[in-house]
């Protein structure tokens, strides 16, 4: 009876650790944050992407934003990583500057709250390209 509560225990814990989500290694998000990222749930014609380079836990990065029938033209990104918990400003050249708390969900998931002076709309972005460095 006690091999089956320590297998039930065991098959629990595992359960318990594959469920949990997030990555929740510093240095592992450091790692996984470089590349190019876009952002998901936009409508038809419209897209947010950039890459991102880390230093240290500095969060710097380029990149295009598209309106379906609005504006376009080009974005920086400037952060910083606290802990598991990534803060960046997106700066687009239209003078539209977002924020975003996020952390990352997977190593190809980064999912957070993006706000520029209102209330925070919950968005996920996905990885398209690795960093190579």
């Amino acid at each position: 009876m006690h091999l089956h509560r320590l297998i039930l225990a065991v098959a629990l814990g595992s359960a318990a650790a594959c469920s949990s989500s997030g990555i929740t290694n510093s240095n592992r998000v450091a790692a996984e944050l470089r590349g190019t990222w876009t952002q998901s749930g936009l409508g038809v014609g419209s897209s947010r992407a950039f890459t991102l380079q880390v230093t240290g836990t500095t969060v710097t990065g380029t990149g295009t934003y598209f309106g379906e029938a609005g504006p376009s033209g080009n974005l920086t990104v400037t952060g910083a990583i606290t802990g598991t918990t990534i803060t960046l400003t997106i700066a687009q050249d239209d003078d539209l500057t977002y924020h975003l708390i996020a952390t990352l969900a997977s190593p190809n998931e980064l999912t957070g709250s993006l706000f520029t002076t209102g209330d925070p709309v919950e968005v996920s972005f996905q990885k398209i390209q690795v960093d190579p460095v």
